[in-house]
């Protein structure tokens, strides 16, 4: 199954990885606006690939800005490596363990464990679930895994929360560190000017076709970003409004 598929999709309860027959087509030299970002990400995949022991990674900040779509990028980057990646849904955390088992039997290959979109309300018992599976508790985690993540919030929990009503809120605080702490990497992504998102909107533009005199394709991505923002998506979603219009 891993010599023929590079990708899987984990189902938790029935403790089974499905291949995944489409692989995104993501080219991270195309991603524009991240680049400090996308160096630090490669250099901790390469390393990995290469039998080194690295560090979880956590990518946070702004919808938008490719957190996900540089994960999946991945793939096509590291085509023809030991690399495979494995997506595990927030509800099926708890199971990595059982996940753990089978990428322990198959060590000629490097695995990504990947959980998109993470974050967690103050009752969650996911969160405590995850401090656990991050750091193995009695069981050692294999060598061969390392788990990717990503997030809108910074410390992946509100920012309001109940230790106001606790005797020591102090704790609280610690808790929510003590998960942090286990994403060694951890990697922001912010807002993007306005030539940024500009950028980003030429060079769509630019592959997709469109025929639009400079200044009138910039007079309209400029008013598109009024409503939906300069995000990277936006920019990707103003340029397919141009097709329909």
């Amino acid at each position: 199954m891993f010599d023929k598929y590079q990708a899987f999709a984990w189902n938790g309860k029935d403790r089974q990885l499905k291949p995944v027959i489409r692989i995104p087509k993501q080219n991270i030299n195309e991603l524009y606006g991240i680049e400090k970002q996308k160096q630090l990400i490669i250099a901790n995949t390469k390393a990995f690939i290469e039998g080194k022991r690295v560090n979880n990674v956590l990518l946070w900040g702004e919808r938008g800005t490719g957190k996900t779509t540089l994960i999946k990028s991945l793939l096509n980057y590291f085509k023809e490596t030991p690399l495979k990646m494995i997506q595990v849904l927030k509800n099926d955390i708890i199971t990595i363990s059982y996940l753990y088992d089978i990428i322990y039997e198959n060590p000629n290959f490097r695995f990504i464990i990947f959980i998109d979109d993470l974050s967690f309300n103050e009752d969650d018992q996911e969160f405590r679930d995850l401090k656990i599976i991050m750091d193995g508790g009695i069981e050692e985690i294999p060598e061969n895994s390392v788990i990717y993540a990503t997030s809108n919030r910074r410390n992946l929990m509100p920012a309001i929360s109940n230790s106001d009503n606790e005797l020591f809120p102090e704790d609280n605080l610690q808790e929510r560190a003590s998960l942090i702490e286990r994403f060694g990497l951890r990697i922001g992504f912010y807002r993007f000017s306005e030539e940024q998102y500009l950028e980003i909107v030429r060079y769509y533009a630019s592959k997709n076709g469109i025929s639009m005199l400079p200044d009138e394709l910039i007079k309209k991505a400029r008013e598109w970003a009024l409503v939906h923002g300069t995000t990277g998506r936006s920019a990707y979603q103003f340029v397919l409004s141009l097709q329909i219009l």
